[in-house]
């Protein structure tokens, strides 16, 4: 029963990302996302009481969550611009993404159930790259330019979501390239990761391309003696890739020194392009955002605010604010903010952690916990560019950390009472073996 419950959460997860409803209209009505999530909640709970396990484990994610829907709901019931309270696409995406992440961390209660979680999201984002492909061989272009649109269902829909999310889940497709247990899983990996390396490169995002040399000055100097052949390969298709990514995507990252010179001046120079107005916009909106944070430190203005309150004071911190800490901050004024900071140090830390603590006994584990602080790295990157906090693979992202820091905790203290022999870890599934 419990193997079950856990199931229909990774069948959630899977759903939450490939959003087949979308794709085929006739599963709308039946709710399939929501019904597995029922489904798992129910078959976890009961198989908890049955076996006299706990409910729920208060890890650091939990915790932090439990505040997220306190203060969440209070600040779509009480916000001081909230004057409508019905249930919006804000408050819905914080409950939901905020209760996954507490099945994750409750369920989650192996090692091997902590590593399926990212790999259904590995093998669930498959369907962004077939999707990244299939957009740019047809030349699927998004408004004026070469760039391809995003997937149109789901968590992609725009061409700067899609590169944000290349970006986070590059360095877990470059994890079972280095991991897998099999040569055609390591290999398969590579691919996946060139894929989506050039896919990002086709949206024409400039954050997107910020994520890929952040992510490539952390990740060459690493495995640059341990795996240079796969490197040299990654490489060598990298230069390849970059012509082929069009000409005027490569035309607009050229943009990039003139748009942060313009958001950083406020002005832009004579001859400039949109691109650097549209730096200047983005300053705006979060000079105003700021200003109206202040203005509402505790609690923000709300989940849903009715922007009409402040938008002669404040045109700027209107309609999506390009920068999830401040749209966080918004909702639920330095609270949220500070909240928003903690998703993101979560899986840095535990993932840093683990990164040294098992390099030695389990280098597979040491790996993850370095894919993990790395993904972390990446949502704060592109994150400040993008507008939606309480992202669903940010929040199971946590999820995910905290339940390992949990299931190693308990390890260790078995070894150290004398339960489990020391030295010697669980036998695991995947890229995670066993070691003496």
């Amino acid at each position: 029963m419990s193997l079950w419950s856990f199931r229909f959460l990774l069948w959630y997860i899977c759903i939450l990302i490939v959003q087949p409803q979308h794709r085929f209209s006739f599963l709308m009505p039946f709710r399939i996302a929501n019904l597995c999530m029922v489904i798992a909640t129910g078959l976890h709970v009961a198989s908890a009481l049955i076996e006299g396990r706990p409910i729920l484990r208060f890890g650091p994610a939990t915790k932090l969550a439990l505040a997220l829907l306190g203060f969440g709901l209070l600040s779509q019931y009480a916000g001081a611009m909230q004057t409508y309270t019905g249930w919006n696409s804000f408050i819905d995406m914080l409950v939901k993404n905020a209760y996954m992440l507490i099945l994750i961390e409750a369920m989650a209660v192996t090692v091997e159930r902590v590593w399926a979680v990212p790999t259904t999201m590995a093998l669930a984002s498959l369907w962004w790259i077939k999707g990244g492909l299939r957009l740019s061989q047809a030349g699927a272009t998004w408004g004026m330019g070469d760039r391809i649109m995003g997937p149109a269902s789901g968590l992609v829909q725009d061409p700067n979501f899609f590169a944000y999310m290349m970006g986070v889940f590059m360095p877990l497709y470059l994890y079972y390239s280095r991991s897998g247990d099999r040569k055609l899983v390591r290999w398969a990996g590579l691919a996946v990761a060139i894929a989506s390396f050039f896919i990002s490169l086709r949206t024409g995002s400039r954050a997107g391309l910020l994520q890929l040399f952040a992510l490539g000055a952390l990740l060459l100097p690493r495995y640059w003696f341990h795996y240079r052949r796969a490197l040299l390969i990654a490489v060598a298709a990298f230069f390849f890739l970059i012509p082929l990514s069009g000409r005027q995507n490569i035309a607009r990252f050229k943009t990039l020194p003139a748009s942060i010179a313009a958001f950083f001046k406020g002005k832009a120079e004579k001859g400039a392009g949109p691109d650097a107005y549209s730096a200047m916009e983005r300053r705006t909106k979060i000079a105003d955002t700021w200003a109206l944070i202040q203005e509402y430190p505790v609690f923000g203005v709300g989940m849903n605010p009715d922007e009409s309150l402040f938008r002669d004071k404040y045109w700027g911190a209107t309609a999506q604010v390009h920068c999830e800490i401040l749209m966080a901050g918004r909702q639920m004024g330095f609270i949220g903010m500070a909240m928003h900071v903690g998703f993101l140090l979560i899986p840095f830390l535990i993932g840093r952690s683990i990164q040294k603590r098992w390099a030695g006994a389990w280098p597979a584990l040491a790996d993850l916990g370095y894919t993990v602080k790395v993904m972390a790295l990446m949502f704060a990157i592109g994150g400040s560019f993008l507008p939606l906090p309480w992202h669903p693979i940010l929040l199971a992202l946590n999820g995910t950390a905290s339940a390992l820091y949990l299931n190693l905790k308990a390890l260790e203290e078995a070894e150290r009472a004398g339960v489990a022999p020391a030295g010697r870890v669980p036998d695991t599934a995947g890229p995670l073996p066993t070691t003496a």
